[in-house]
């Protein structure tokens, strides 16, 4: 073979797109919300990820997920404000169906919202550990 030896893995690596603002600048509630709330988190969430340039037109149907999720925690979280407890058929108390509705829905907000960088250890994750301000330290600084 002609030439020198390479390292596995060698080569350049693909220019990844740093401080990249999204091509979106505001994308409308979809119909298949399911309430208002749903529609104000839809606005401030979808504002919020444009901003941070990690929202494109094909994540739009995990975020209306996640909307939607928060709706259903509400509305079980509504129905256990009387009893968390519901009679069973055999005459005894029994969990509350709501509490799995919320329980699911709360599973399903950390799983999307991670998918969507919502969450600190994934918003870490997908703008590569970028600050907004590097000049600030932190608070450990003074014991140095």
């Amino acid at each position: 073979m002609a030439g020198g030896i390479r390292s596995s893995g060698g080569g350049r690596k693909p220019n990844l797109p740093v401080g990249q603002k999204s091509k979106l600048t505001r994308i409308a509630p979809p119909d298949e919300l399911m309430s208002e709330v749903a529609v104000k988190l839809w606005k401030t969430q979808s504002k919020i990820l444009i901003d941070r340039g990690l929202f494109e037109l094909e994540d739009a149907p995990i975020l209306l997920a996640y909307c939607n999720a928060f709706h259903l925690m509400l509305e079980a979280e509504k129905l256990l404000v009387t009893s968390l407890t519901v009679d069973s058929e055999m005459g005894g108390l029994k969990k509350h169906p709501a509490v799995n509705v919320r329980n699911d829905s709360v599973s399903q907000l950390a799983r999307l919202g991670s998918l969507l960088g919502l969450d600190p250890l994934s918003r870490v994750r997908m703008t590569g550990g970028r600050k907004e301000s590097e000049d600030e330290g932190n608070e450990f600084d003074e014991f140095g």
